[in-house]
């Protein structure tokens, strides 16, 4: 989905869009009622050039169009612009005001399979929903985009499938549905504003208020903790890193992290703009002991306590703000285009920053982890559509694509000069930020750089069983 350089806030996009049925005609709603005018210019410009597409701004003529109620209709593919989300931890409940966008069919569906849905209401009333096998389908027409707010409560979960009784959310790749209505494939960018209360005291919570950019859902994420802040550096673009720590652990998180400043500094110059603030930096939440390393919450990416300390995992995750959070992945088999490519950086970002043996030592663990994961439970790094849940949730939990992917790069820079694959990924950046793209795009974005071909080094790292011969 392309980026949005204007959105109308919800707040008063909830004064402003229409019911869903009968309830909501324009002939019934009050002043603070009144058809939509505050379109994004995305979706006014969409509805312009198609001819097709209502003006919601003319809604109030076309009485059809609002005169019959709206049943529930399944229609997963309607794309959401923008998630308010209010959490109450006191009560377990949260208020989601969901901005969708026109659409060829009527009806919204989005994925709610740990929650009690209560209700959902267009400003002008309330809308038909019904719950089936995890999924909330809601009535409403195909032609307007509308702002719908879900009431609902939800319950804690295992750790890793949503919200944990440990302090932390985490809903990749696929269990954002028990946090809050939402669309969990990777494909799907919205943005988002986020307010947690009820927090038990006397921890705090530590979240983004406001993602600005497309976002895919994984990356709203909340922790709560009695959390000690400190204060890391500041990049030559602005931007401050900062990471919340714990208790007994500030001493390894002040070392895990004191070569961040440099490495994001290094990120932004060769990359392109960091999309999600001038605010960054690690947390340490509170995973199980035998949990270890980190996941791409950006701007606060969450690191377990074991991890605090470890200089690569932080720049491991920093590095997803621009690849796998700031450029989306277009299907989960292109997991490697997120997770191979950020090994790749980290590498590289270290050599740049803190000298070549700091890399030297990243690609002697990687060769190692490598040499286990062909030994051992192998897999292909970039597979074809994966239809067997078990199979893909297997393919999604396996480190092939990370350390495949991360020697595929090291080898297309052998061909092409590492400082020109430099610039490929920054020109790939800058094409696809805020949107999602496959990895063949970035092969393709390589031979159209480089004038080389690296398809058949795809075939060999990313394609097949093992690793190529030397």
């Amino acid at each position: 989905m392309p980026p949005r350089t204007h959105r109308t806030p919800l707040a008063l996009l909830a004064g402003l869009a229409l019911g869903c049925g009968a309830e909501g005609s324009a002939d019934d709603a009050e002043a603070g009622d009144a058809p939509l005018e505050g379109r994004s210019e995305e979706s006014a410009a969409d509805a312009d050039a198609d001819g097709d597409v209502a003006d919601v701004g003319d809604a109030a003529d076309a009485g059809d169009v609002w005169d019959a109620p709206f049943p529930p209709s399944e229609n997963l593919g309607r794309d959401i612009l923008h998630i308010d989300l209010v959490i109450d931890l006191a009560a377990l409940s949260g208020t989601a005001t969901i901005l969708v966008a026109p659409s060829s069919a009527p009806g919204a569906s989005f994925e709610a399979g740990g929650l009690d849905v209560r209700s959902v209401t267009g400003p002008a009333g309330p809308c038909e929903f019904v719950v089936v096998d995890g999924r909330l389908d809601v009535g409403l027409p195909a032609s307007v985009e509308a702002a719908l707010v879900v009431e609902y409560g939800f319950l804690y979960q295992v750790d890793f499938e949503g919200l944990s009784r440990r302090g932390y959310v985490l809903d990749w790749p696929n269990h954002c549905g028990n946090v809050f209505p939402c669309h969990s494939h990777p494909t799907e960018g919205q943005t988002f504003t986020l307010e947690v209360l009820g927090v038990p005291p006397p921890d705090a919570a530590v979240y983004a208020a406001e993602l600005s950019a497309d976002a895919p859902s994984y990356q709203l994420s909340w922790a709560m903790g009695q959390f000690i802040h400190q204060e890391v550096g500041t990049t030559t673009a602005g931007t401050r890193l900062v990471v919340w720590t714990v208790a007994g652990r500030e001493t390894a998180a002040a070392e895990g992290m004191a070569d961040l400043p440099a490495v994001f500094d290094w990120y932004e110059r060769t990359l392109g703009p960091y999309p999600f603030g001038d605010l960054v930096g690690a947390v340490a939440v509170n995973w199980p002991p035998t949990a270890y390393g980190g996941i791409e919450h950006h701007p606060y990416w969450h690191v377990s306590r074991f991890a605090i300390g470890d200089r690569l995992v932080h720049v491991h995750e920093a590095a997803h703000g621009w690849f796998g959070d700031g450029v989306r992945i277009a299907r989960w088999e292109d997991l490697v285009l997120s997770e191979g490519t950020v090994c790749y950086l980290a590498a590289r970002a270290l050599g740049q920053t803190v000298g070549p043996e700091a890399e030297a030592e990243t690609w002697a663990d990687y060769e190692a982890e490598l040499a286990a994961i062909v030994a051992g439970s192998d897999r292909v790094a970039w597979p074809d559509e994966l239809t067997d849940p078990v199979e893909l949730e297997e393919f999604l939990f396996s480190r092939s694509p990370y350390m495949k992917g991360a020697m595929f790069y090291r080898a297309v820079a052998e061909e092409v000069g590492a400082a020109e694959l430099d610039r490929v990924l920054a020109a790939f950046f800058a094409a696809h930020a805020g949107r999602a793209a496959g990895m063949q795009d970035m092969l393709d974005r390589i031979a159209a750089e480089t004038g080389f071909d690296p398809t058949v080094l795809a075939d060999g790292w990313l394609r097949s069983l093992g690793s190529p011969a030397p």
